[in-house]
């Protein structure tokens, strides 16, 4: 078969099952799979498919319809104003968690700032910051090995590995305890334990499960993060934070509980609570 023939029949695949947008997975799958632009299938659209680049695009196919995610099997998604190499056993970025970025750079100030990401996974935050900021250095940390690997390798490809460093441990846990920062910002797992079953199969089934899920509440990480952040922050230093939608009087009652002032509840696009803000004048 050729592009044109694959694609089709890749879409009715999908569609059969229920796969969301089966043509525009069925076009990046493909498009990955033989190192070309999407627009390149279509100027190429008679091209015939060798035996085994249709297997190959089969088993991409079949993966995908059993639930593995769309990101992990290109090993790239889109973040912010940038491109990310993702994989497997590292949390793929949400889109919300832009609404997480934007607030910061709308609260560093304009002058050579030191940043700490907690939970850092493929690097996505400290990146984007680091990208949009050419007097920012950047901590970013996190529980996983294989997520500073990436961290780093998307540092590299960005351009940005000289003012983005990296260190493996457990939230404030590679922090030495004298060292603050200007601003910590942090998208931490906040996925109620008990609400596994209701998540969708390629969320539930393929990505890590530490990245997701703080205990039944949801909030023990939060609480953690929260409850640590001023002993790490410059005197007028800030603290951002991503929460789950209905997290937002709890989060922001720590915030206040913890001295922090200027507290303030941002939605993402979809009007949902998404980001806590605060200030820390002690």
């Amino acid at each position: 078969m050729n592009v044109v023939e694959s694609l089709k029949k890749a879409t009715e695949f999908l569609e059969r099952r229920d796969v969301a947008s089966p043509r525009l997975n069925s076009e990046l799958l493909l498009s990955c799979m033989l190192g070309i632009s999407r627009v390149e299938l279509y100027t190429g659209f008679d091209r015939e498919l060798t035996e085994e680049e249709a297997e190959r695009f089969k088993e991409m196919l079949m993966k995908r319809a059993a639930g593995c995610p769309l990101q992990y099997l290109t090993g790239e998604t889109g973040f912010f104003s940038a491109t990310y190499v993702v994989c497997p056993g590292v949390f793929i970025p949400r889109p919300e968690t832009e609404v997480l970025v934007e607030k910061a750079l709308e609260m560093l100030p304009d002058r050579p700032v030191k940043v700490l990401d907690i939970g850092t996974g493929n690097g996505c935050i400290a990146i984007s910051i680091a990208l949009e900021r050419a007097n920012a250095e950047l901590l970013a940390t996190d529980i996983s090995a294989s997520a500073l690997v990436l961290c780093n390798r998307n540092a590299d490809r960005l351009g940005v590995s000289d003012r983005v460093g990296t260190a493996l441990g457990d939230l404030y846990e590679p922090i030495g305890p004298s060292e603050r920062f200007d601003m910590v910002i942090s998208n931490p797992p906040y996925i109620c334990s008990t609400e596994a079953g209701e998540l969708d199969v390629e969320v539930r089934e393929f990505e890590p499960p530490q990245a997701l899920y703080a205990g039944e509440s949801g909030m023990e990480v939060i609480r953690k993060l929260v409850s640590g952040a001023p002993g790490h922050l410059k005197p007028g230093g800030l603290f951002a934070i991503e929460i789950g939608e209905t997290q937002g009087a709890r989060s922001t009652a720590l915030f206040e509980d913890a001295g922090f002032e200027e507290v303030e509840l941002a939605k993402d696009l979809a009007g949902r609570d998404r980001v806590v803000t605060g200030k820390y004048l002690k």
